[in-house]
Parts: structure tokens; C-alpha cells; sequence
């Protein structure tokens, strides 16, 4: 069984001449050239286009790439979780795919003899865990599932592979324990190691020092989390994966405060942190398509880690210069044709609170929702009902949510031509909070509002 690394969360899974694809991202860039890959690629997609299967973990494009899959026999069969809220299954079937396969939790899906993939749920849904603010459960009246997660195990023959994808370890752990009963043991574990966030680099809560402190804080608890899989599932290697990617164009600064561990320092941190642990687990390290091999315990080649020099031209020289898709000629609006968008404010509101009735049990929010798009007034958009308007920046009262964001790019958003989690994802919103607390309701149901 062989374990070949790609890129980011993109992994090909081989057991006796038959391949699982897991999480596929190989264009260029996503979130509207908000995020690249780091280190940069130089894949061809036609040598990987034979694979047998392909697993998606969930909804983000950094796993989910729809340019990638457009290379791919629409007759495929891709395996998913099977979601209360049909993003993934919907996504899938735009593009065009046939074979389908919606996996309950604890369900085994087989690919070829004693080549099995199973999926787990990532239920235990909290984002002031994950940072992810867009897409959780709210209320825990709503007796349905909406986790945007999910993990999986692969099993080839006698090896176990356990993909944790983007699941914390605070939201899964529970699994953990099943996959042990059902598995006796864990042979490689793929689990990220960085936050896929935009806290704290698109903060203005916080000063440029204060977002170093918070960085830090978060990059500590991701290794760490990494460190308590190993506890609880006594891998005998860990593969330390995902969420290397790196903002692009002029918002390239903001990598200084994203909660990332460099490469060159991963090994050392990450092994430093077993030990003290007492956990006699290897740490791997995989350049892009090489591959691990399981029953030698071998890389096929030495890792090679780019340089920190190596790191900073290319996201200041390189992708630091490149345009995002809403300043491209057929995206953006500029400054003088920029209208009043409160109209396609009030259509948005009345969906987004529908979808608060029909959910949330009617749930009412107090925090208003400002949004700033940079022009003379900023729109206020109530969450309890109340109608939407315009304000001058001075008129805000507490407690709300300001979003900072390119008018292009919210004009894109409501006409539902961009989302605004990819928006988060890609860095391009900036927060400001008072009072500085965080409040799940609040950042979920921004998901519903467009038109």
C-alpha cells in the first residue's frame, strides 16, 4: 500500500494497482486567486487521471476544486458523506458526475477486494474551535445535522490509513475510539497541522503585534491537536498535511499573521512535541508526488523543504502580483458605476431570515450586521428583523459585526455569483467586532444572506 502526496489535502491512496484520489485541488489557485499552493506545483493532471475512486471530505474548494474535477470521467464513483444540507452531493452533480455515492456515518464503501474507505461524520460541530465561522450548526434546537466536515479510514488489505482531512481534534475525537474497535490499529495518519482560517489576520480587533500573539496561540494548538490523535490512535507514522497554502495577490502580507507552521520547522517541532508527549510515532514528510510506502516504511525520495528566502519571493514577486477575480474587467465595477445595493440588501434579508425561521425555530439576533464596501455610507443590515439601511460609519452601535470587503466582490456575493465563504476563506473580509466576542449565530447565518 502506498500513500502519494500531491499537494495541500490532495492524496492518491494505492492498494495492489487499484488508486482512491482523496480531496483534489491542482489548479492554480482558488477563492477567486485568493489562496495558492505552497510549495508551488508542477503536476500534470493526465498522470493521475486512472484512478479508481475519489473521496471529497467536504465542501471548501481546497478540497472540493471543481476546475481539477472537470479533467475527470463523469462516470467516476465519488464517495462522500451523505450531509443533511446537499452542498457537496449538489456541487458534484453540477459538474456533471453520474456515480455518486452518499456514505452514512460508520459506512464502508469497497473499491476493489480488501480496498475500503469509511466515513466518518465530524457531528461535534463548534467553530470557536475551527475558526471556520460560516456553515455550523447554531441552534441545538434544529434536530438535524449540518457539520461541513468529515474524516475517513482507508483500509488496504492488512493497513489502516486514517485521513482526518480538516476535522480538529476536538471535534472528532469521539471517532477515535471506534477506529481502534473496529481497526486494533492505525498504520499512517494524514491529520492537518495549520489553521485554515481567517482569524487573526483579518482582524482589525486586533494591532499587528497582538495577531503575531494570536497566531502563535493557534499554530501551538494545531500541533498539539496533531499530538493528541497520536494519543488516542497510536499511529506508527503521521503524515503532517493540508492548509500549507498561502494568500495571494496584494493581500500577500497577510501571511505573516496566519497560523502556519513553516515547513523547514515542521519535523523538528512536530517530533519535539511527540517526544515530550512520550509518543514513538515517525514523523513523514512527503515532496509533492512522492510517496510513502507501507510495508517498507520508506519514502521514495528525501524530503527536501523549501527556504524561508524561497517562501518570500514567491508570494511578494510572483503570486503577490497577481489579479483577484473580481478585479478582472468582467467582474469589477468601478468606482463611479458603483450603485446603492440596498435593494438587493432587503431581498437578501428577507432569505436569510426565512432560512432563520425554517432552521432556527424563528431565532431572533440582536447584533446588527454592518457591511462596509469602501463607499460613503455603509449598509446596516438587522438580524432581528428590523429593515435594512443605510448608515454613515459613525452611527454604528453595539453590539455588531462590521465586514469590510471589495464592493465587486459583495455585488458578486449577493448575486450569488461568489459565496461568502469562499470570500472568508480567501482572506478578503475583514472583521471588527464589538464587543470582541465571538457568536456562532451571527457568522452562520451570513451564509444565507444573497439574493
Amino acid at each position: 500500500m502506498k500513500v502519494r502526496y500531491l499537494t495541500d489535502a490532495c492524496i492518491v491512496i494505492e492498494y495492489k494497482g487499484k488508486k482512491l484520489l482523496c480531496d483534489p485541488w491542482l489548479s492554480e489557485s482558488i477563492c477567486y486567486g485568493g489562496l495558492y499552493h505552497y510549495p508551488p506545483i508542477d503536476i500534470d493532471i493526465n498522470n493521475y487521471l486512472d484512478v479508481d475512486c475519489i473521496y471529497i471530505s467536504h465542501i471548501h474548494e481546497d478540497h472540493l476544486d471543481a476546475e481539477t474535477l472537470q479533467y475527470f470521467s463523469k462516470e467516476i464513483p465519488i464517495v462522500i458523506h451523505s450531509y443533511e444540507e446537499k452542498h457537496v452531493y449538489n456541487r458534484l452533480k453540477s459538474i456533471g458526475f453520474t456515480n455518486i455515492y452518499e456514505l452514512k456515518h460508520k459506512t464502508k464503501y469497497e473499491i476493489a477486494h480488501k480496498f475500503t474507505i469509511e466515513v466518518l461524520a465530524a457531528d461535534n460541530c463548534d467553530p470557536a474551535i475551527c475558526f471556520k465561522f460560516f456553515g455550523c450548526k447554531v441552534s441545538q434546537l434544529y434536530e438535524n445535522s449540518l457539520q461541513i466536515d468529515s474524516m475517513a479510514v482507508i483500509q488496504g488489505g492488512d493497513y489502516v490509513v486514517v485521513n482526518t482531512n480538516d476535522c480538529p481534534y476536538e471535534l472528532s475525537h469521539t471517532m477515535n475510539p471506534y477506529i481502534l474497535k473496529q481497526y486494533r490499529k492505525v498504520d499512517f495518519l494524514m491529520t492537518s497541522y495549520n489553521a485554515a482560517s481567517p482569524y487573526p489576520q483579518s482582524f482589525e480587533n486586533f494591532t499587528d503585534a497582538e495577531k503575531i500573539v494570536e497566531k502563535e496561540k493557534i499554530r501551538q494548538k494545531c500541533l498539539d491537536r496533531a499530538v493528541k490523535y497520536c494519543e488516542d490512535l497510536k499511529p506508527e507514522h503521521i503524515f503532517p498535511f493540508a492548509a500549507q497554502r498561502v494568500i495571494g495577490g496584494k493581500n500577500y502580507k497577510l501571511n505573516k499573521y496566519t497560523a502556519t507552521t513553516p515547513l523547514e520547522e515542521l519535523e523538528s517541532e512536530l517530533s519535539l512535541k511527540l517526544d515530550k508527549a512520550n509518543q514513538s510515532v515517525k514523523v513523514v514528510l512527503l515532496n509533492s508526488q512522492s510517496y510513502f510506502n507501507l510495508e517498507t516504511k520508506t519514502s521514495s525520495c528525501e524530503f527536501m523543504p523549501p527556504t524561508a528566502m524561497e517562501r518570500e519571493e514567491y508570494l511578494k514577486n510572483i503570486i503577490g502580483t497577481k489579479p483577484y477575480l473580481f478585479e478582472l474587467p468582467e467582474y469589477v465595477i468601478d468606482k463611479g458605476n458603483q450603485g446603492n445595493l440596498l435593494e438587493k440588501f432587503k431581498v437578501a434579508q428577507m432569505r436569510m431570515k426565512k432560512k432563520m425561521d425554517e432552521v432556527y425555530y424563528g431565532m431572533k439576533i440582536e447584533t446588527v450586521l454592518y457591511i462596509d464596501a469602501f463607499q460613503d455610507y455603509i449598509y446596516k443590515i438587522p438580524l432581528n428583523g428590523e429593515p435594512v439601511s443605510t448608515v454613515c460609519r459613525s452611527e454604528m452601535k453595539e453590539p455588531y459585526l462590521k465586514l469590510t470587503l471589495d464592493y465587486s466582490l459583495l455585488n458578486m456575493i449577493l448575486d450569488r455569483k461568489a459565496h461568502w465563504n469562499n470570500a472568508e476563506f480567501g482572506s478578503f473580509i475583514s472583521y471588527l467586532r464589538k464587543p470582541n466576542t465571538f457568536d456562532r449565530a451571527v457568522h452562520h447565518v451570513i451564509s444565507y444572506l444573497h439574493t
